[in-house]
């Protein structure tokens, strides 16, 4: 196996998340949307959805936008993000576009 010949730390550390999220962070495609609150790895097995685009791990800014809908009802709406947003480790935050966006 190739391994380089000097290096001061065998492993690397994983390191933190800094800042806030500056893109995606409007209700751009539908109607509600699941913003995220705190920060956080997010697997994919979490984003279930998306877990064809998400390699191992996707890190999250707080104020990122993760899941739109558009299309139905706003209490079956509401009652589906939160029961996405129990499957997420990260703190989540459901918002209406006409109440979000500027």
């Amino acid at each position: 196996m190739l391994v380089p010949k000097r290096a001061k730390y065998r492993k690397q550390q994983k390191g933190r998340i800094r800042g806030k999220a500056h893109t995606g962070v409007k209700v751009s495609f539908g109607e509600f949307g699941l913003l995220t609150e705190d920060r956080g790895l997010i697997t994919s097995r979490q984003i279930e959805a998306a877990r064809r685009a998400i390699t191992h791990y996707t890190p999250v800014k707080p104020g990122r936008m993760l899941f739109e809908m558009g299309g139905v009802a706003k209490d079956v709406a509401f009652s589906a993000l939160r029961l996405a947003s129990y499957k997420l480790n990260v703190k989540t935050r459901i918002v209406v576009k006409s109440e979000y966006n500027i």
